[in-house]
């Protein structure tokens, strides 16, 4: 019995007017990601009882604490009960009556049983052998772009096979189910080479109708930053106008399906304006940093620069499964899946984050955007899960200059917050030198170093200060630090690693920062941050904030090792 009545947004609706065989759909956050994979749990239920379904992530932890709660809330809306319709991780009591998959399941610690016996089986790509099991109806992967795509392709992909004299080819077509054997991959924007492959899926409208769907999707978002000055501005006739034009543009990219089956759709917040109100918009405009809120909700599509500064490899710089999965898990199985617990953003889920080391935090200050970035040194490399010393950068944190609070105070308050259960109460605190030098407004206070310093005693953490020497540090011999460093193949200097999922706009900014050459040195291209019109792919701020505390640590290998030639780029 249906308990609420749920009215679909835009993209929900060309999800389910379409009806295709498989989906992509790119959304940004705000457009209901998360109601969609629950609609498509009770479509399969609905249509294709006792078959299984894989719910795969790059870890389990990311389906326990991202997937599951959101499309848990989704199947409550629409009358399915835990505990009565379906259950999680166990098998089904006998006096229950659940109906078996027809597949046989012999291991039920991350299956969802219904009661017509549909089933959903979740999968690790970190879990060795979890993708080994009976064969599947259906694919579903949310964040698929975390997923490692050729491990996918190896152990998921051909799993999806079997059952066709069920709801197959060898059915009568009547009685076939048009998804069978199809997908759905659901994902926010990718925003490095490798995850890419997601919008290979959308290739077709060009192929097939000449429709330029990502030039034009670009377009569309850039209409609508001036449609939220004109409001902001109270612009009416312009508001109107802007808006009208992007009606008239989103009319050229209407979704269709390809000849293929697949149905790729992008989607950001305006999308779902009906049901979050024009203030949603606003208030995360406000709120968020513009590269969060390009990317984020306004579902930008970024593309890498050349002569990029620095040579991140993401295939071994960047790593996805850093989460505690153990502790996930228990407290899933004791709270009996709490979606409330489950989402608690909180570091004890972080296994990259060493509870017995202090935690190092450089700031950079900024007029419209201040963070924090957050880095430990390990003993394992989390890519290629090999015992090795690794210099990590684990997290992120960031304020606007217009925040309604006190700038300082919220991103400390912020960042301890996250790990208030952090036992080692200790900041290597690497000292940003403006931050020395510039003051807030009111005259003779603190600089804002003394002040961040201050909040994280207030907070009971102990803070010890780290210099650099000079001002800043100095963009050419900085750049042949990074390329020796991103080499990886240099004993003399330590291996770099980025958290893919904590720190995304760190990863962002470091793809987007170009290099250029000046007076026959190497240096960044700064001149993004000095535009009114920024667009995302030239901020830097993340990673000048990595950079100072790379160059605090190991700077002086570059004049130990006399690291000071670089090879001419072609």
């Amino acid at each position: 019995m249906i308990s609420e009545l749920i009215e679909l947004n835009r993209p929900q609706q060309l999800s389910v007017i379409n009806n295709a065989k498989s989906e992509v759909n790119i959304h940004g956050r705000g457009t209901g990601k998360s109601y969609i994979i629950g609609w498509e749990i009770s479509r399969i239920v609905r249509t294709m009882p006792r078959s299984i379904t894989a719910i795969t992530g790059r870890t389990f932890g990311q389906i326990y604490t991202r997937t599951l709660p959101s499309t848990l809330k989704f199947l409550e809306k629409i009358g399915f009960e835990k505990d009565r319709d379906f259950i999680i991780g166990g098998k089904p009591a006998k006096k229950l009556h659940f109906k078996d998959p027809y597949e046989k399941v012999t291991q039920y610690e991350n299956f969802i049983s219904f009661s017509n016996g549909t089933g959903f089986l979740m999968l690790s790509q970190e879990r060795s052998g979890s993708a080994r099991g009976p064969n599947i109806d259906r694919e579903i992967v949310d964040e698929a772009l975390t997923l490692n795509k050729t491990r996918y392709d190896e152990e998921v992909s051909p799993a999806n096979r079997g059952n066709e004299d069920i709801w197959g080819f060898r059915v009568e077509k009547g009685k076939r189910v048009m998804q069978h054997h199809g997908f759905r991959y659901v994902s926010s924007m990718p925003y490095n080479s490798e995850q890419k492959w997601l919008l290979k899926f959308g290739e077709y409208y060009q192929e097939e109708a000449d429709i330029h769907l990502f030039e034009l999707w670009n377009v569309i978002v850039k209409l609508q930053l001036q449609l939220i000055d004109a409001y902001k501005d109270e612009n009416t006739s312009l508001f109107k106008d802007i808006w009208n034009e992007t009606v008239r543009l989103k009319s050229k990219i209407t979704p269709f399906v390809s000849k293929t089956g697949v149905l790729f759709t992008l989607a950001n917040a305006f999308d779902n304006i009906k049901n979050l109100g024009f203030s949603y918009i606003l208030r995360e405009y406000e709120k968020q940093n513009l590269l969060t809120f390009m990317i984020e909700i306004l579902n930008w599509i970024v593309d890498q620069v050349e002569d990029c500064y620095y040579a991140l490899d993401n295939q071994v710089n960047v790593y996805y499964n850093a989460f505690n999965e153990d502790m996930i898990r228990k407290v899933a199985n004791d709270s009996n899946w709490d979606i409330k617990l489950l989402e608690t953003e909180s570091s004890v889920y972080d296994l990259d984050c060493d509870p017995g080391k202090g935690l190092e935090i450089v700031p950079d200050w900024g007029s419209k955007i201040s963070l924090f970035s957050i880095g430990q040194e390990r003993n394992f490399n989390f890519v290629t899960k090999i015992v090795e010393p690794v210099d990590c950068t684990i997290n992120e944190f960031f304020v606007k200059a217009d925040t309604p609070g006190v700038m300082i105070d919220d991103l400390v308050d912020q960042t301890c917050n996250y790990y208030s259960n952090h036992p080692t109460k200790k900041v290597l605190y690497f000292h940003d030198r403006y931050g020395d030098s510039k003051q807030p407004n009111a005259k003779n206070s603190r600089t804002y170093n003394e002040q961040a310093i201050d909040r994280f005693r207030r907070n009971g953490w102990n803070v010890e200060s780290k210099f650099h020497k000079g001002k800043e540090p100095p963009q050419h011999e900085k750049y042949l630090l990074w390329m020796n460093i991103l080499k990886g193949n240099d004993k003399r200097y330590p291996k770099f690693l980025i958290n893919g999922k904590k720190c995304k706009y760190t990863i962002i900014s470091m793809n987007n920062t170009r290099v250029i050459d000046k007076n026959g040195k190497f240096e960044k291209d700064k001149s993004s941050e000095r535009r009114n019109s920024i667009l995302p792919e030239e901020a830097t701020h993340f990673g000048d904030a990595v950079d100072k505390r790379i160059w605090t640590k190991y700077g002086h290998l570059i004049y130990l090792h006399q690291s000071t030639f670089v090879s001419p780029r072609v």
